[in-house]
C-alpha cells in the first residue's frame, strides 16, 4: 500500500523555545523537481525509507501556483504547496488502485487517522502490500492551540484570505493536487487508477463534496466540456468514513437522543434538557434550510463570497452547535468516547512529537514543522462561512450511489462528537436505485475473525451502515475497521468477507433485525489522563499546564509525568 500527505510552506515565526520545538534542518541535497504538465506548477520530492521498509516510498510537495488554482482564488490570489508522502504497494504494484483519506476535522492533519484508526496495517503488512496506494492529505493552514508558551520553528501563514473557507473550495483544490500528482509525478506507476475516499468526523462533510465534485469532473471530461484542459479522468470506486458529520437535517436531532438514551445504560442529560433540546431541533433545521436556500441562490458554487450569506448559515450553525451541547455542559465526559473523562488521552496525537524530530523532518524533506490542527481554519468554517450548514451532505451520497459508487458509512458507537445514530438515519434517508432494498435489510454481525464479531452491519448492493461496538470516534476497533474497509475495496460482504457484492451478485443484502438498538454494553473503566506536550488544552489537567507553563514539570517522551494530575481539566477552566 502507498501513503500521501499534504501540507503548505508557511512563514518563519520564532518565539520562546521548550525542548521538543525547534526549526526544521537544512533540507536534504537529493531533493528532485518535475514540472507538471502544461502549468507552471511543479512537485519537489525526494526517496525516503522511514516507517514502512518493504516497500518504496516518496515525500515532497506539489507546489500549486495562484494560476493553477485560480478557480478557488479570492481578491487576494495565492501559491499553496501540498505535502505528499507515498508508498509504492510492495506486491501487485501495477494493479493496486489509490486511497485518499480526508481530515479527521475541519482545519486538522490525516496523518492522525493512520495513527490511531488503521494501525493494523503495521501489523498486517501483506494486507497493507496488496491493496493500493494510501494517500493523506493536509489543507494549508495550521499551528498548534496558543498558550503562554510558545513553539519556534517555521510555521504556515495565518492569513484567512490564503486557505480554503468551504468544504467546496477544498474539494476542488485537492482535485487540481490530484490532476498535478497523478498526472505528472513520476514515480506513480499503476494500470489500476480507482481511487477510494475514506475520512473521519469532517470527512463526512469533505469526502462526499470531493468524491462527487471528481465524479462530476469525469463526467465534463467524457463530454469534453472542459474546454482546452488536458485534465485526466481520476474514477472513484468507494467513499468511506468513520463517524461522519454529513448533513445537519437529518443527524441534528440524534445528539439528544445520544444524551438521553443509548445503548450503554447512560444518561447524561435528564428529561426536562432532553425535552428542551428536542423541542429546539424544528428552528434548527429551519435555519439551515434558511442558509441552504440562500446559498443555492446567491453563492451556487458555494465559494462563500457572500457576507449576508454567511451571516445567515454562521448563525445555523451556532443555534444547532447549541443543541449538542447541553451534554458538555452537564457532565464532565468526552465527547469523542462517552466511556471517557476530561482530561482524554483519545485520540491520541503522538504522531505529531515523531514528525517534530529533526532527523524525521530531514528524512521526509520538510522546511516546516507538522502541526496537528489549525485554529484558524476551523474559526474560518465554523464561524465565519458556516459551512456544516451549507453542505448538503446526504444529496452528495445519492448522486455517488447513483453513479455506482461504493458507500461504507461506519460508526463507532461510543462516539458523541457525531453519533451512530444518527449515521444510521442518514443511511436511511439515501433515496438511490437500492433504497428500498436497503431500508428492508437486516443487522447482522461483523465477524472480525473466526472468534470476534466487533459490530453489525446493514448492507444492500453499494451501500452498507457498520456500527462497531465499544469504540468511539473513529470507531477505535483497529482489526474490524480495518476488516470493513477492506472488505469495502474489494466488493465483499461486510458482515463476513466471503460473500462477492459486484456485478451479478451486486443485489447482495443482509438479513436480521431492522435494528440493533436492543444490543447493549457496559462502559470500561475510565482510562488515565496522558498529558501529552502537544495536545495539552485536552488531555493534561490544571496542574500540569501551570507546572509546564512554569517550566518545572516533567516530560519523558513528550508526556508530562510529573505532576501526574490534579486541578482538573484545562478547558472551562480560567487558565
Amino acid at each position: 500500500m502507498h501513503w500521501l500527505s499534504l501540507g503548505a510552506v508557511g512563514l518563519s515565526v520564532a518565539s520562546s523555545a521548550v525542548a521538543q520545538g525547534g526549526f526544521p534542518p537544512p533540507l536534504a541535497r537529493d531533493i528532485k523537481t518535475v514540472p507538471v504538465a502544461g502549468s507552471d506548477a511543479s512537485i519537489s520530492y525526494r526517496e525516503t525509507s522511514i516507517c514502512e521498509e518493504h516497500a518504496k516510498a516518496w515525500a515532497g510537495y506539489v507546489r500549486m501556483t495562484s494560476t493553477y488554482i485560480q478557480d478557488v482564488q479570492g481578491d487576494d490570489p495565492y501559491n499553496t504547496s501540498y505535502f505528499f508522502w507515498y508508498f509504492e504497494a510492495s506486491m501487485n504494484t501495477h494493479v493496486n488502485m489509490l486511497y485518499v483519506d480526508q481530515p479527521n476535522s475541519v482545519g486538522f492533519s490525516y496523518d492522525a487517522v493512520l495513527n490511531s484508526t488503521f494501525d493494523t496495517l503495521f501489523l498486517v503488512p501483506e494486507v497493507l502490500n496488496d491493496t493500493g496506494i494510501v494517500s493523506f492529505d493536509e489543507y494549508p493552514e495550521g499551528v498548534p492551540e496558543a498558550s503562554s508558551t510558545l513553539w519556534y520553528g517555521s510555521f504556515p501563514s495565518q492569513n484567512i484570505l490564503h486557505t480554503a473557507n468551504t468544504t467546496a473550495i477544498a474539494a476542488r483544490t485537492l482535485w487540481h493536487f490530484a490532476q498535478g500528482f497523478f498526472g505528472s509525478f513520476p514515480e506513480y506507476k499503476t494500470c489500476n487508477k480507482d481511487i477510494s475516499l475514506w475520512g473521519n468526523s469532517y470527512g463526512g462533510y469533505t469526502v462526499p463534496v470531493t468524491a462527487a465534485y471528481f465524479v462530476s469532473q469525469n463526467e465534463k471530461i467524457q463530454n469534453e466540456k472542459l474546454n482546452g484542459s488536458a485534465a485526466v479522468e481520476l474514477p472513484v470506486d468507494t467513499i468511506g468514513f468513520t463517524n461522519g458529520c454529513t448533513d445537519l437535517l437529518y443527524q441534528l436531532e440524534y445528539y439528544p437522543q445520544m444524551a438521553y438514551n443509548n445503548t450503554h445504560g447512560l444518561q447524561v442529560i435528564n428529561e426536562t434538557v432532553y425535552e428542551m433540546a428536542m423541542a429546539a431541533v424544528p428552528a434548527c433545521l429551519q435555519l439551515v434550510r434558511d442558509c441552504r436556500s440562500l446559498s443555492e441562490e446567491y453563492v451556487p458554487d458555494e465559494f462563500a463570497f457572500n457576507e449576508t450569506v454567511n451571516a445567515v448559515c454562521t448563525n445555523a450553525t451556532a443555534t444547532c452547535a447549541a443543541i449538542g451541547a447541553a451534554y458538555d455542559m452537564v457532565s464532565n465526559r468526552s465527547d469523542f468516547d462517552m466511556a471517557h473523562m476530561k482530561p482524554d488521552p483519545f485520540p491520541p496525537y503522538y504522531l505529531a512529537g515523531y514528525l517534530n524530530q529533526d532527523w524525521v523532518q530531514k528524512e521526509l524533506g520538510v522546511p516546516v514543522n507538522y502541526t496537528e490542527d489549525s485554529n484558524l481554519v476551523a474559526n474560518i468554517f465554523l464561524a465565519l462561512t458556516g459551512d456544516p450548514s451549507v453542505v448538503r451532505g446526504l444529496e452528495k451520497l445519492e448522486y455517488l450511489l447513483s453513479s455506482g459508487v461504493k458507500v461504507a458509512l461506519v460508526y463507532g458507537d461510543r462516539d458523541y462528537r457525531c453519533p451512530w445514530l444518527g449515521g444510521e438515519a442518514l443511511s436511511l434517508q439515501a433515496n438511490w436505485t437500492g433504497a428500498g432494498d436497503f431500508r428492508a435489510a437486516g443487522y447482522e454481525y461483523i465477524h472480525t475473525n473466526p472468534s470476534y464479531s466487533g459490530g453489525v452491519v446493514r448492507q444492500h448492493g453499494n451501500l452498507s451502515f457498520s456500527r462497531v461496538f465499544e469504540s468511539g470516534h473513529d470507531a477505535k476497533e483497529p482489526e474490524t475497521n480495518f476488516q470493513i474497509f477492506n472488505r469495502a475495496l474489494f466488493n465483499k460482504d461486510i458482515a463476513s468477507g466471503r460473500l462477492p457484492t459486484s456485478g451479478r451478485f451486486n443485489k447482495y443484502s443482509t438479513t436480521g433485525p431492522s435494528s440493533s438498538f436492543s444490543i447493549k454494553d457496559v462502559l470500561p473503566r475510565v482510562p488515565d489522563p496522558i498529558c501529552y506536550v502537544y495536545t495539552v488544552g485536552s488531555a493534561c489537567t490544571v496542574d500540569q499546564y501551570v507546572a509546564f507553563e512554569k517550566g518545572n514539570a516533567t516530560v519523558v517522551e513528550f508526556v508530562v509525568t510529573d505532576p501526574n494530575g490534579g486541578g482538573g481539566p484545562i478547558l472551562g477552566s480560567a487558565v
